[in-house]
């Protein structure tokens, strides 16, 4: 965090590109970037051809969208999502596209003193939709069957 801090307050004085290999940088980044700043890029270099993100028009795309991408970064950000195909690009995709249940999920998150189980029962229900079911499935049945076409697929 302390180089998105960093590369924040160098922007406020002039353009600044953040160059990092994978995007886990760019939605803290998004997140406090300031609105008055002199010109804030990400540059990703995962790829063979590195992309580079205005965060400001990413910040205007997404509007009051903006305050659940530290929800995606936390839900997204283990090896749990990982190991089954989920990733931030993913989930990303659904929020854009306007998916209720994780917009109400990453909104109901970010409210002060929420009890454990209801934060539990969100978490549950947005990455039951994350790996492509509904928000009242079983989050054990989803995975076992995203497993199972793994192994299948694999042979």
């Amino acid at each position: 965090m302390d180089i998105v801090k960093a590369a924040i307050k160098v922007s406020q004085h002039q353009p600044t590109i953040l160059i990092e290999e994978d995007t886990d940088l760019l939605i803290p980044l998004l997140y406090y970037a300031e609105a008055n700043n002199k010109g804030l890029y990400f540059r990703s270099e995962k790829t063979t051809i590195p992309k580079v993100y205005n965060t400001s028009e990413i910040i205007q795309v997404l509007g009051s969208d903006m305050r659940s991408q530290l929800f995606i970064h936390f839900v997204t950000g283990c090896d749990t999502t990982r190991i089954f195909s989920v990733g931030k690009r993913s989930v990303f995709q659904k929020l854009v596209n306007g998916d209720s249940t994780i917009k109400t999920c990453a909104n109901a998150l970010l409210l002060p003193n929420l009890p454990n189980s209801v934060i539990e029962e969100l978490r549950s229900k947005a990455m039951a939709v994350m790996f492509g079911g509904k928000s009242i499935d079983s989050l054990a049945s989803l995975r076992y069957n995203i497993l199972i076409k793994k192994i299948v697929s694999s042979k």
